[in-house]
């Protein structure tokens, strides 16, 4: 590979990195700058067939489908809870549980913002529980902070299983063939069983990097944030944060053996919850004294920036009432992926294109079976049910849809640009797509250390993308390669790309940008990806670590 050819390849990574990062040009011009750059070396360095590069782009876009209806029907249910004054309900129901704000980080952040990564992902859960953080009485930068490194190990079963059964997939599909095509017959014939398979590795490393992440959030919270800036703190109450680990991960663990990857995030959140709210109103596993110490200088927040309601607003419905429409949600979700007949009734109004400008290449879009249609029918449910006037549902709707501008504009270019970059196998210089060709160059100088360097693979891939999903699709394919190459386990590899994926969710800027925002911290990310950066290259480590001692390496 020559130096052109390799700096066309890395093309999507370092313009990514230049645009968004150094630049800070907001996602929705750095992405479709980036997509025209790489399209440009794809054709003047890779050389890649200008039509193929036009179906690539064709195809990113009806495959950003799936994902923006999973966003938009996230943020209707959102607003609708907020305008209708469900959310008030929900932020009471919290204030009521404990005054141990250790307690309250792992409640609000690793539990319930587990269940809204399972049901919506895409940097939700962070963009809420800061502020609910912040209505409790933590620092605003601590809240941010502290969400961020929540928002890690659900990630993998984030928004239906998005990250491993749609990223995954579209990262190993090269020209419209599956490379991992042999495995996927080996376990079962679709990808959906091999993506089960995948994740039951993520899970089971998880089983103890997951396990560990909500007591790193209480020493985080006391060691940086603490009026004595102390660790010992936040390790005073390491029983019930360990408790409040296994709540998660062990049910995840069951549901993904059982269920698939779709609902462990949503279903273990909501068993640990069960478990672990009543834990907490006993007080047992904690100390005899609620720790709510934070440093004052900490303390400031301007309220008029920040997205939060108002403290003191009338609680109009019943905790179960409010919490309802996400009750519903998952019962539906859970529904149609378990009863056959629901399912395939579901899966007959599937939308599909093929043979895109001639080419092989092809894209669907599952119109009723996608959570999209999920949440809007939910929304609707909850017109009714909160008896909302018709300001408050076209609040809600109009709100929704205006805040979808940027994403449209920022998916609708990040998928195609990870399309050309999957799809330049296709070209007139005989050379492999760019992802093969990296992994080519990395089996070589760093194969005996890929335990370790997968997941930091998958943590650039979430910085740069803002999404575990894109980390997933833009190097599932370099994961899969190094793996054949060298002769590791196919599905540990890239169950640690996942792992990885998940961690960079920490401290990927979109969703570092989100958090600052909604706490009114805004032009403080660098500092909050100075406390995450480290915490997510260890959680990279230790996952590393454990998959070398599996012995898949």
């Amino acid at each position: 590979m020559t130096f052109l050819q390799l700096l066309a390849s890395l093309t999507p990574i370092i313009s990514v990195m230049v645009f968004l990062v150094l630049l800070r040009l907001p996602a929705s011009k750095a992405m479709p700058i980036s997509m025209v750059v790489t399209g440009l070396a794809a054709v003047f360095i890779w050389k890649m067939d200008t039509t193929f590069l036009a179906a690539s782009v064709v195809e990113g876009l009806l495959s950003a489908l799936t994902p923006l209806s999973i966003i938009f029907g996230a943020v209707f249910l959102l607003n609708t809870l907020k305008f209708s004054g469900a959310m008030d309900t929900i932020r009471a129901g919290f204030t009521n549980i404990s005054a141990d704000a250790r307690v309250q980080v792992i409640i609000i952040c690793w539990l319930f913002g587990s269940f809204i990564e399972g049901s919506a992902g895409f940097g939700t859960p962070a963009a809420i529980g800061a502020p609910l953080l912040v209505l409790l009485g933590v620092p605003p930068i601590a809240s941010a902070v502290v969400a961020l490194i929540a928002d890690s190990t659900s990630v993998s079963f984030g928004a239906i299983g998005l990250p491993v059964l749609f990223g995954m997939e579209q990262g190993l599909t090269e020209g419209g063939v599956n490379m991992a095509a042999a495995q996927i017959a080996a376990h079962g014939g679709s990808f959906a069983d091999y993506a089960q398979y995948i994740a039951m590795h993520m899970i089971t490393i998880d089983l103890v990097t997951g396990t560990l992440i909500p007591l790193v959030l209480v020493c985080v919270l006391t060691g940086f944030f603490g009026k004595n800036k102390s660790f010992l703190e936040g390790l005073q109450v390491w029983k019930f944060a360990l408790f409040a680990g296994l709540s998660f991960t062990v049910p995840a663990w069951l549901i993904n053996y059982f269920a698939g990857p779709e609902f462990p995030s949503v279903i273990g959140a909501l068993v640990g919850m069960a478990v672990v709210i009543p834990v907490a109103k006993k007080g047992w596993l904690l100390p005899k004294e609620a720790w709510h110490d934070f440093e004052e200088s900490e303390l400031t927040f301007d309220s008029n920036k920040a997205d939060t309601a108002d403290t003191k607003a009338p609680v109009k419905f019943t905790q179960m009432a409010a919490w309802s429409p996400y009750i519903i949600m998952a019962v539906l979700l859970v529904l149609s992926r378990v009863i056959t007949p629901f399912k395939a009734w579901l899966t007959s109004f599937n939308i599909s294109w093929t043979n895109l400008l001639g080419t092989e290449l092809k894209a669907g879009f599952a119109t009723f079976y996608a959570p999209g249609i999920f949440f809007v029918v939910v929304c609707i449910m909850g017109f009714v049910l909160f008896k909302m006037n018709s300001k408050s549902i076209k609040q809600s709707f109009s709100t929704s849809c205006s805040s979808m501008l940027p994403t449209i504009i920022s998916l609708g270019a990040s998928v195609p640009m990870v399309k050309i970059f999957l799809n330049s196998g296709t070209n007139s210089a005989n050379l492999d797509s760019m992802p093969v060709a990296l992994a080519d160059l990395l089996a070589g100088s760093m194969g005996a250390v890929w335990a370790w360097m997968a997941p930091v693979v998958g943590i650039f891939g979430a910085f740069l993308s803002g999404s575990a999903t894109f980390s997933n699709m833009m190097f599932s394919g370099l994961q899969y390669s190094v793996a054949d190459n060298i002769g590791m386990n196919h599905a540990l590899v890239l169950a640690l790309q996942g792992i990885g994926a998940n961690a960079g969710n920490m401290m990927c800027v979109m969703n570092v940008v989100a958090a600052a925002t909604v706490v009114g911290m805004a032009g403080r990310e660098s500092e909050i990806i100075r406390k995450t950066m480290p915490v997510a290259l260890a959680y990279a480590f230790v996952a590393g670590t454990i998959a070398v001692m599996w012995g898949g390496f």
